[in-house]
């Protein structure tokens, strides 16, 4: 092979791999609002802020829903990470993306998982909201009384009812 045709080749591989940091940091799941989960909240706001519930079924006359999702970050931090990765990249002939894509590809975002129980009008009773396996509040983990919970449950349906916000 000549030089020329391996310069190709490289430009050519440069090409495609070009922005996989940048495309997987605009992928990056958006940050929710986890106050939404309050006694008193419609099932519709939920959805539409936290995505469709991963089952629904009936628990003695009530709609109970079970969500997962994950934490992400606000949006515009999503395009300042792409706006640097893809400055990097621009700036290094691609080779910024040598360290970027793994870093962005071992982005770990928390898993909230969350069970909900309605009223007849569908609006929220009661709930129990985990993040990686600890039971919260929407204001942050309980102090004293946080209790653990294997990380095997996080995507099934919890055994109790939930806890009641007040």
């Amino acid at each position: 092979m000549n030089k020329t045709t391996t310069h190709i080749l490289l430009l050519l591989v440069l090409v495609i791999a070009a922005g996989c940091s940048v495309e997987k940091a605009m992928q990056a799941p958006d940050k929710k609002n986890l106050n939404i989960f309050q006694a008193g909240t419609a099932r519709l706001h939920l959805i539409a802020e936290v995505g469709t519930p991963v089952t629904t079924e009936y628990r003695n006359g009530q709609r109970v829903d079970i969500f997962v999702f994950k934490q992400g970050m606000h949006k515009e931090l999503n395009y300042l990470r792409a706006a640097g990765y893809g400055a990097a990249f621009v700036l290094t002939g691609g080779i910024s993306e040598v360290l970027t894509y793994p870093v962005e590809s071992e982005a770990n975002f928390p898993t909230i998982a969350a069970q909900v129980t309605y009223d007849a009008n569908d609006s929220v009773v009661s709930l129990e909201v985990l993040k990686d396996g600890m039971l919260i509040k929407t204001d942050g983990p309980k102090s004293a009384s946080a209790r653990e919970i294997p990380p095997a449950s996080i995507a099934s349906p919890p055994q109790q009812q939930g806890t009641q916000l007040q």
